[in-house]
């Protein structure tokens, strides 16, 4: 080997090193659905080397720019299957895990029977779906996926089911854990409390109904029966959907509803709130978007969800910070921006010997909470679990 090919060879070892380690080198794609070719936003690349934790979050146009070294970069998406690769591509197609039928174009003209159909599911909910004094066990599943941090949190135990007498849900662990790369994180009830009491057949109303608009969605193949309806907002494209019911019990069978910022605050907050944070502290509300999915089964007579898929991220921008409110959020973990959670229901296998219930608050999101709401909160936070680094 003569002198000048070891300095070449020298050379492009150097340069390949250099890839490898500089942060500064950026590399940009785009996240798209592999069946529909829609970008895929929120998504999640990271990467884990050397005890350090890096994570780069696709965009509303699913574009994605990872700035960090790799060897291997994880592609997380809660609706789709995850891989690993080592190379980034211009264009990475996701698969997702439920196979979705082609767009349905919702029109302002729908077919008269179906408002019909969906106010006599509403009138019989009651009677299908809170008639439900019963134990079923759970297991709940978070995630956070943040550029420095990675968080999971797995709970499983007993549901008590709300019914007309018991308008909260309870739940008794069995098992918990959290898997961090940061030993200080607590137990994380959010989303389990959003899928529970933001459950879309109990926000299916007279209203709901009122202002959406449907469409039957012709290439539906199921039993005999079962329709899927899609919907979409009439106030905006930010909410929209599918719906599968099933006509001739009067149930919902499935659900999905996605929303955007705008359609988020009109239903979880409300102007006063947020005219009186933006002016207290500057707090303003940047990005909220929401994807959720639901299937529910029948147990003893009673329709209640069985598997539900949520995925929320957030973002917000506050100037003026209160120390008070700060101190709060640090003892109770103070919520993610990024979330993935799931929620399987399932019959139950084992009767512990005794409960220690604890009770889940309905879900919020800008409120005044009173001295004892916020114990509660604290006090769920601090939930039992064994945690393992990350």
């Amino acid at each position: 080997m003569n002198l000048s090919f070891q300095l070449r060879s020298v050379v492009l070892i150097g340069l390949m090193c250099f890839c490898y380690v500089c942060p500064c080198m950026s590399q940009k794609c785009v996240l798209v659905d592999a069946k529909t070719g829609e970008p895929v936003m929120h998504a999640s690349l990271y990467s884990r080397d050397s005890g350090k934790f890096k994570a780069a979050i696709s965009g509303i146009d699913g574009t994605a720019v990872v700035n960090f070294p790799y060897k291997r970069l994880t592609v997380s998406h809660i609706n789709y299957e995850q891989q690993t690769i080592t190379h980034l591509r211009d264009t990475l197609r996701l698969m997702p895990k439920a196979y979705m039928t082609s767009e349905v174009v919702v029109q302002e003209i729908e077919p008269e029977w179906i408002r019909r159909k969906l106010k006599d599911i509403v009138k019989q909910k009651e009677e299908h779906y809170y008639n439900r004094d019963m134990l079923l066990n759970y297991d709940y599943s978070t995630q956070n996926i943040g550029t420095n941090t990675y968080y999971r949190y797995r709970s499983e135990g007993v549901l008590r089911m709300k019914n007309p007498h018991e308008e909260l849900y309870n739940i008794h662990q069995l098992n918990g854990q959290i898997t961090a790369n940061d030993s200080t994180k607590l137990t994380d009830m959010f989303n389990l409390r959003r899928m529970l009491y933001e459950d879309f057949v109990t926000e299916l109303d007279n209203s709901f109904i009122r202002t959406h608009r449907f469409a039957v969605n012709d290439e539906y193949k199921g039993n005999p029966g079962e329709v899927e309806l899609a919907y979409r907002s009439r106030k905006g494209k930010d909410d929209h959907g599918r719906i599968v019911i099933d006509t001739v019990q009067n149930v919902v069978l499935s659900a999905s509803r996605v929303s955007g910022t705008e359609s988020n605050k009109d239903r979880r907050t409300s102007d006063f709130m947020l005219s009186l944070s933006r002016l207290l502290t500057g707090y303003v509300i940047q990005v909220w978007n929401v994807d959720y999915r639901v299937r529910y089964t029948q147990t003893r007579g009673s329709w209640h969800p069985l598997e539900i898929r949520y995925k929320f991220y957030f973002k917000e921008k506050e100037s003026r910070p209160d120390k008070s409110e700060q101190e709060y959020h640090k003892e109770t973990g103070g919520g993610f921006s990024n979330m993935e959670s799931t929620l399987n229901i399932l019959p139950m296998t084992n009767l512990p010997d005794e409960f220690l219930w604890k009770t889940l608050p309905k879900s919020w999101y800008l409120k005044f909470n009173s001295d004892e709401e916020r114990a509660q909160e604290i006090e769920l936070a601090h939930m039992p679990a064994e945690f393992v680094f990350f």
